[in-house]
């Protein structure tokens, strides 16, 4: 019986100690994950190129911070927050870039020109995410949420699922931004 029990604790703690060697393998591969070509690891920013519904080449993260804000073409919940944005724009003009980002892949210039227009036509770039890259790099789960990313890709601040209209959305930028 003292065999038995010894074996047993021997293959659990074996069993232990794999799991615990393959998570620091994946987690040791998702750390160097993009450093395969030689480069540091550190210096690079892994940015996302897209093209915005007027034909506006995007970066993601841009030269200077940038707001992301995360809605559809459909939502009109969305459309408060979308008319702030539109609003203080040229306020944070020198602090931020603005992007409002549509999820859904599928829509057109003619549905996000539909939602621009109770937003007040927006200067800033719409995109369509048509591959979902924007929306799963920053892990979006809900609409009319709000990124605020640095040049160097850190996510400076977050509001998941919050609609904001004017004076919320100022405290949250004057709160966020560098």
């Amino acid at each position: 019986m003292t065999t038995t029990l010894t074996r047993r604790r021997i293959s659990i703690i074996t069993v232990l100690i794999v799991a615990v060697a393959l998570i620091l393998i994946l987690a040791m591969t998702a750390l160097n994950r993009g450093a395969a070509d030689g480069s540091s690891g550190g210096n690079s920013v892994d940015r996302i190129e897209v093209v915005s519904v007027d034909d506006e080449a995007v970066t993601v993260p841009a030269e200077r911070p940038t707001v992301l804000y995360f809605m559809a073409s459909w939502c009109y919940t969305c459309i408060p927050q979308a008319a702030a944005m539109n609003e203080l724009e040229d306020e944070y003009a020198d602090r931020a870039q603005f992007i409002a980002v549509d999820v859904t892949p599928e829509n057109t210039k003619a549905e996000v020109d539909g939602f621009r227009e109770p937003a007040g036509f927006p200067d800033h770039p719409y995109v369509v995410d048509k591959t979902g890259e924007l929306t799963q790099r920053y892990n979006i789960v809900s609409l009319d949420s709000t990124v605020v990313v640095a040049p160097d890709g850190e996510v400076l601040g977050r509001a998941d699922g919050k609609p904001m209209e004017i004076e919320a959305l100022r405290t949250f930028l004057d709160e966020t931004l560098p």
